[in-house]
């Protein structure tokens, strides 16, 4: 029997007994089913923009087209095609659509679920559970569900007439860690300071650097300031003249705050794409995006960028932060080149937070501390993004029983490690499958999705 039959026949069996009293003086000799898989209705899910790939040109479409017994092709369950559709905004988007922000914001029913990189906190998780018909009728109905893994690549434009290489990777610049932190506090200001790992700048190089970060609450920048507060968590003097941390600043209204020191520039719109697009516009500018969005804009890949050009990802330290050695990886599996790979988290190390084990004990639990390690085998600055699901959908108003069964099915399918199944599927598109670690902890939760 798999989950998805499991869980309908569990919820199926708790009106068994009434449900055969009234079969019986109707004279029918059927039994009540639970809800077939596939019978749902067409679902639509928001939020962050730095899973637009993963959702929109893998899951969304495969969902409807791979033979994997968890999806929809109309051959499972019972044999309906119901349609999932993503809608590209961010995380902080997508939180707000499910009541997170406090007054004024309310749950949206045509939002089936949210994707985020930014998971909620007790507050955000708080606000979401009020949001229930009679709160309190459904303790602890939010989800917070792990799918897939991602890196933020560091995207780098330098300034026109200066070249670098690297002793570690030859046509390009890396970063250490201390650097990378201190570009981003505002304390390393010009491209002519960055000497790590045998980094070597010609031309002319004696240029600011112009830091873009993204206009709008994203998850990519929850990943990047939960490592830079593992790198520093000293507080610094934000741009409101307040004093915090990254870590307080990785979450919430901060989220798209920056140290005062650092001058940030943001873009005109929202979204991972836009940051890409305006540094590879600016010279002399430094970002950072999900490496999808990165190798989707053309500037970052040959012939136009990459290897031995002004425009490309930077190779991140990964053996720590004050180490006498250092080494450095990839965000890709096969550096910045034209054609997809996946993500470098393969084996990620994730922490809890001091003090806390990893992983949370289910995914009913909180994830906001959750965040890689400075040192990796591979490349440290990954991330999880996380599908967002309801215990018991009908203690929010304005959903539907079918919105619930596809919202099941599909999450079954995204976290289905064979043949076809979303784990699979999602390899050798700039992403990563989840750490085994996860796999039990992520399926027990979709399991618990309900109407």
């Amino acid at each position: 029997m798999n989950r998805i039959t499991a869980r309908r026949v569990r919820r199926a069996c708790l009106s068994a007994a009434g449900a055969l009293a009234g079969l019986a003086a109707l004279g029918s000799t059927s039994a009540l089913a639970a809800p077939a898989q596939c019978s749902g209705s067409n679902i639509t899910g928001q939020g962050a923009s730095v899973m637009k790939v993963a959702y929109q040109s893998v899951f969304d479409g495969d969902f409807n087209t791979s033979a994997n017994p968890f999806a929809c092709n109309g051959t499972q369950g019972n044999d309906g095609k119901p349609v999932v559709s993503y809608t590209s905004s961010s995380s902080g988007t997508g939180l707000a659509s499910w009541g997170v922000g406090g007054k004024g914001a309310s749950f949206i029913p045509t939002n089936a679920f949210v994707v985020t990189e930014e998971p909620p906190n007790p507050t955000e998780k708080s606000e979401i559970e009020a949001n229930e018909t009679s709160p309190g009728s459904a303790p602890e109905s939010l989800l917070t569900i792990p799918v897939v893994q991602e890196s933020i690549a560091i995207l780098i434009h330098l300034p026109a007439g200066c070249t670098a290489t690297s002793e570690s990777f030859p046509g390009r610049l890396v970063l250490a860690n201390t650097t990378l932190e201190q570009i981003f506090l505002g304390t390393i200001n010009n491209w002519s300071e960055i000497k790590d790992g045998g980094d070597t700048l010609t031309g002319t190089c004696s240029s600011p650097i112009t830091r873009v970060v993204r206009l709008d609450s994203a998850g990519s920048t929850h990943i990047l300031k939960k490592y830079l507060n593992l790198i520093d968590s000293t507080p610094f003097t934000t741009e409101t003249s307040t004093s915090q941390t990254w870590d307080e600043l990785s979450e919430g209204a901060g989220n798209t705050l920056w140290p005062k020191a650092a001058g940030v520039t943001r873009p005109k719109a929202n979204g991972d794409s836009a940051e890409v697009a305006q540094v590879a516009a600016t010279a002399g500018s430094i970002g950072y995006s999900s490496l999808a969005n990165a190798r989707a804009n053309s500037a970052f890949i040959p012939p136009s960028g990459g290897k031995e050009t002004a425009v490309f990802w930077a190779p991140i330290q990964n053996s720590g932060v004050k180490t006498k050695k250092e080494t450095f990886a990839d965000p890709s599996t096969d550096g910045d080149t034209a054609e997809p790979a996946s993500a470098n988290c393969a084996k990620e190390k994730y922490t809890n937070g001091k003090g806390s084990k990893f992983p949370p004990a289910s995914t009913k639990e909180t994830w906001q501390a959750v965040t890689s390690e400075t040192k990796q085998k591979n490349y440290t600055l990954c991330g999880i993004a996380y599908e967002l699901a309801l215990t018991k959908f009908s203690a929010y108003p304005g959903t539907t029983e079918g919105e619930e069964i596809t919202d099941s099915n599909f999450l079954d399918f995204l976290l289905a490690a064979k043949t076809g199944g979303g784990q699979l599927l999602i390899e050798k598109h700039d992403y990563e499958a989840l750490p085994k670690k996860l796999d039990k902890e992520s399926a027990a939760g979709a399991a618990l999705i309900g109407f």
